[in-house]
């Protein structure tokens, strides 16, 4: 059947270490999806809401089902693109789901081995080493090359570091010791990015199919237009705002762009944008989705487990971050429409309008923040949610949720969860495999040589690691590899749990759109037929406060919410104002075009007030008020005229 779909009898080297590619279920293949969608979420949701299971049990029978469903969904590679699966896809898939029975019927028993006393059974042996190589391929598939070869380069360290002479050696690890840390305990694939992926990850994403089929996407579209349609360019910031409210419900930079992107780009050409600029906004906006409150990205999930950090706690920290950096894009926006003297927007729909059709998608947000505050568990408050919004779809006839919509929404959020979970069960393999070797700790004595102890090197050096481990992997790996590494010697540094891990979610939701990969910004070049490189240098330019937001907040814990209000207040305004400086720099414009020496002043400006020192804030304030005073008083000048008296009068002139 695979000779049949390529055409060929052979397989270069070189297509096996590509990703493979996702098929459209039809017919009796998406009747089957649609089944085990439907099973899956049943029990995600007795789980969220009654199931008083242990992490490894759930993690057990979780993701082998998940993984399952992968070798369905996915091809071996690009070229096997149509039909059905082939037949070793559904070998691959039934040896899965045997896993998946064998755990289903033995995981409580392996609540009470004790590791590395009792010896695997030939037949655990077996179970293991399939589990961990279905692992790797199905990783492949979903995720490509890049990660697979990172945990297959560990893995090689894993059974031949103890060769290597000097301070990077470790002791002895077997087949045995291996195969029984990695899969029948907590430490390796069925740890807690697997169980955050089992509880928070799916129950959200089950959330935002849920909010998409009730027609929440439209009602942002429409909220948005009304809050900002009516100013010059006030169709790129309508993109802003519709992709950053969707950005937060998906919680995927990349879907974002590819669903309000393909309407909100092509209406940022026909204005007047460029396609580069279009592509940009709409990447940018969309990444910032994956750190706004209240719902965040699955990176945010993933930090509250392994962190230990309260997930309100996080949500709470991350508003004013989130608010300066859409103020950052919004403004950029704001001042190349004025000064490309862009129109508003045609037809902008009306508050009461607005609110009369769509006031019902307000509440399960507003019922979500309510729950998360009162201290329900995340997966209980989004399956409440999702209750409420299937109750409140019926206020619009041409909404309501049915069963045939509910089976819907189950079917996109169990193909949506699949990349995410085989992200997670990579970075779980991972993990383990640098806590086996003691390479956690071994890797922060070489970074802490290299950066003489600095706590701010040392950031500059998480971040770069953040956008590596990201390129082209989903922010969830990138983030829960470098907090491996990188975050426990943050913390030995006087830096702040919170702060260490914000500041790695922060950077690996950067690396969506940071060349030469930059993923967002390759779906929106292929909507906005432009450079994806080049969309991806603008999109950093506008997302500019995102990277150098974590450094603020890493100095100036006030930004997170901590501290006393006056200081929150002042640091949340002198940080507004260097953003506006920046964004006015950037774009040449304030008022009227900027020279040279004005922009060089107002950069200058802005820089100095994101740092956190009154005297930088004074300095900056000084430079500010020297470049915009002059231009607000040149705008009325007094000029000497008649009145009908016939006598000479100062007037002002506009």
């Amino acid at each position: 059947m695979a000779n049949e779909q390529t055409g060929s009898t052979r397989v270069g080297y070189k297509e096996w270490f590509r990703e493979g590619f996702m098929r459209s279920p039809s017919g009796i293949f998406r009747m089957l999806i649609m089944i085990l969608a439907i099973g899956v979420s049943i029990f995600e949701i007795w789980l969220g809401a009654f199931g008083s299971m242990d992490l490894y049990q759930y993690s057990a029978i979780f993701y082998p089902f998940v993984l399952g469903v992968t070798f369905l969904l996915y091809s071996s590679r690009q070229s096997v693109t149509k039909g059905l699966p082939t037949w070793m896809d559904i070998f691959y898939s039934l040896l899965s789901f045997g896993i998946w029975i064998f755990f289903l019927i033995n995981s409580s028993e392996y609540l009470k081995r004790i590791p590395q006393f009792a010896e695997l059974t030939s037949m655990e042996t077996f179970v293991g080493i399939a589990l961990v190589l279905l692992t790797l391929e199905a990783t492949r598939r979903t995720l490509g090359s890049s990660l697979t070869i990172i945990v297959l380069i560990f893995l090689a360290y894993t059974f031949l570091g103890h060769l290597i002479p000097g301070a990077y050696s470790h002791r002895l690890i077997t087949l045995n010791h291996f195969i029984d840390d990695m899969v029948y305990t907590t430490n390796g694939i069925f740890g807690t990015t697997i169980g955050v992926a089992a509880t928070y990850v799916f129950m959200f994403v089950l959330f935002g199919a849920f909010y998409t089929q009730a027609g929440g996407g439209d009602f942002f579209f429409k909220f948005a237009a009304m809050i900002s349609g009516r100013s010059a360019g006030g169709t790129a910031k309508v993109g802003v705002i519709s992709s950053g409210m969707f950005g937060m419900i998906s919680g995927s930079p990349t879907s974002d762009v590819l669903t309000t992107g393909s309407v909100n780009i092509p209406i940022m050409k026909k204005v007047g944008l460029s396609p580069v600029f279009a592509g940009a906004v709409e990447s940018a906006a969309s990444a910032g989705g994956s750190i706004c409150p209240p719902i965040m990205g699955s990176a945010v999930f993933l930090m509250a487990e392994y962190a230990g950090i309260p997930y309100s706690d996080i949500v709470i920290a991350a508003i004013i971050p989130a608010i300066l950096y859409y103020l950052g894009i919004f403004l950029q926006v704001h001042f190349r429409s004025k000064k490309l003297n862009l129109p508003t927007m045609d037809d902008v729909p009306k508050f009461k309008q607005v609110m009369k059709d769509g006031w019902v998608h307000l509440l399960p947000i507003i019922f979500l923040i309510w729950g998360i505050e009162h201290g329900y568990t995340a997966p209980l408050v989004a399956i409440m949610t999702c209750g409420l919004i299937i109750v409140l779809s019926w206020f619009n006839p041409q909404r309501r949720i049915g069963l045939g919509k509910i089976i819907v929404a189950c079917e996109e959020a169990l193909l949506r969860v699949v990349p995410v979970t085989l992200a997670c069960a990579a970075a779980g393999m991972f993990i383990d495999e640098i806590m086996l070797t003691g390479l956690a700790s071994k890797f922060g004595t070489l970074i802490f040589q290299f950066t003489y102890g600095s706590v701010f090197l040392t950031l500059v050096a998480t971040a770069f690691m953040c956008i590596i481990f990201g390129m082209g992997l989903p922010t969830s790996t990138s983030y829960i590899l470098t907090a491996a590494l990188a975050a426990p010697l943050l913390i030995n540094l006087g830096v702040s749990t919170l702060s260490a891990h914000l500041f790695i979610v922060y950077y690996s939701v950067l690396s969506c759109i940071s060349p030469p990969v930059a993923t967002a910004c390759i779906a929106a070049g292929s909507i906005a037929q432009a450079d994806p490189n080049k969309i991806g240098w603008a999109s950093c330019r506008l997302a500019l406060v995102a990277f150098i937001m974590p450094f603020m907040f890493v100095y100036e814990p006030a930004l997170l919410m901590d501290g006393s209000v006056g200081k929150i207040v002042e640091s949340l305004l002198t940080a507004g104002l260097g953003i506006t400086c920046l964004a006015a720099g950037f774009e040449g414009y304030y008022g009227k075009n900027l020279n040279f020496l004005e922009r060089i002043l107002i950069l200058a400006s802005g820089v100095c007030m994101i740092f956190p020192q009154t005297i930088m804030d004074i300095t900056g304030i000084t430079l500010m008020l020297i470049v915009m005073l002059p231009k607000y008083l040149g705008r009325r000048k007094p000029i000497l005229t008649k009145n009908e008296g016939d006598e000479l009068i100062w007037k002002h002139k506009a």
